[in-house]
């Protein structure tokens, strides 16, 4: 790396300061969204006219409640985190679901997947996996859903 590259990064992670690695994760995400629509060399007041439209982004804030935001997705299903103004153990975040084609967001839960998936070729593939683990159950090396992990080796077609 070159001396202005290791700066720039100081800089960077001087304002990741205290946030936890899985807000740094949302914010470079979104830094990586906002990088597909520019050309080079990024011009600052382009970056901030994206960000000032809320229709350009990534975050979709949800009344004086909070907002929401794509956690992760594969070809069967995008998980959205609702987050709160209030704090998490007073239900402050929240999972929810859509299936392709479907755009009503859907509490994330053992019963509302396998109504979504009932009639689908995975409905058989869900009964198995619901069997031994809870929708929420996470990877605990990779942090990720395991059912997103499961629906990732199943070929779509």
């Amino acid at each position: 790396m070159t001396n202005n590259e290791e700066k720039i990064l100081q800089n960077l992670f001087k304002q990741f300061d205290g946030m936890s690695k899985l807000e740094v994760y949302d914010i470079l995400h979104k830094i990586e969204s906002l990088l597909i629509d520019f050309s080079t060399p990024i011009r600052f007041h382009e970056v901030r006219k994206t960000l000032e439209h809320p229709k350009n982004r990534n975050i979709t804030p949800i009344g004086d409640y909070g907002y929401c935001y794509l956690e992760d997705e594969c070809q069967y299903i995008s998980i959205y985190k609702i987050k709160s103004l209030f704090p998490a153990f007073m239900g402050g975040e929240s999972l929810y679901f859509t299936v392709p084609g479907q755009y009503e967001l859907i509490a994330f839960d053992n019963r509302n997947i396998e109504e979504a998936f009932s009639n689908m070729h995975l409905k058989y593939i869900l009964e198995q996996f619901l069997k031994r683990n809870h929708v929420k159950k996470r990877n605990p090396k990779t942090r990720r859903l395991l059912l997103l992990d499961l629906f990732d080796q199943i070929d779509p077609k």
